[in-house]
């Protein structure tokens, strides 16, 4: 969602339109898997390479993907719920710490390909501008600013991974040093400092926290 928003804000999506695709986005996403049939899982204090080793290992005939590289030493795991299953098995014997998550359908995987489908048609009838202030992509952790090339990332992005710390990482290298996160609670900025040092982080919850921000951003 996040991403919609900073397509609405960068004035490439108007708001009317982002409104609209996500309640698809959501609807098609929840009827893509049958409520039960998938898991996901979070890995804590592991680096990814060592996770994507461990899901080769698995050999199975399902589905078990990375959904969300989150930051340093977390990761979440996507899949059919056998698949889910033999990986925490897997992660037990390698002594590494994993949390079930409460989630509705496993989302950011290739489970979610009906819904992919369902959303291509969807996000190619509505108009989309030139953006303009580049948006960084979930699938690439790049910036972009081709409204086809947004559209197309749109589409992959309900079954790609979120890649989330290389996002934080490649904005970093391109000098950005101040990151604001707007909205309750302050989980993103948690994660960009756990991925970066040396950087500034606000969480805006209120309007308080607003002029606040504004204020220690002018100094």
């Amino acid at each position: 969602m996040g991403e919609y928003s900073a397509l609405v804000c960068a004035d490439s999506l108007k708001f009317n339109d982002a409104l609209f695709l996500l309640f698809e986005r959501g609807k098609s996403m929840q009827e893509a898997v049958p409520v039960g049939k998938g898991s996901m899982i979070a890995v804590l204090g592991s680096k990814i390479e060592a996770i994507k080793n461990l899901i080769k290992e698995l050999k199975t005939k399902g589905v078990c993907e990375i959904a969300n590289d989150n930051a340093e030493g977390q990761i979440i795991i996507s899949g059919d719920i056998e698949s889910i299953n033999a990986l925490q098995i897997i992660l037990k014997e390698n002594k590494k710490k994993f949390i079930p998550l409460n989630v509705s359908a496993p989302f950011h995987c290739s489970l979610m390909s009906p819904a992919a489908t369902i959303m291509k048609e969807k996000i190619e009838l509505t108009n989309f501008k030139k953006p303009n202030i580049s948006v960084v992509c979930n699938v690439t952790s790049k910036p972009q600013n081709n409204p086809e090339d947004i559209k197309k990332l749109l589409v992959e992005q309900i079954c790609s991974t979120v890649r989330w710390r290389e996002s934080i990482i490649n904005m970093s290298n391109e000098n950005v040093t101040n990151f604001i996160e707007i909205g309750p609670g302050k989980v993103l900025s948690g994660m960009v400092k756990r991925t970066l040092k040396n950087i500034n982080c606000f969480s805006i919850n209120s309007i308080d926290d607003m002029k606040k921000t504004v204020d220690e951003s002018k100094k």
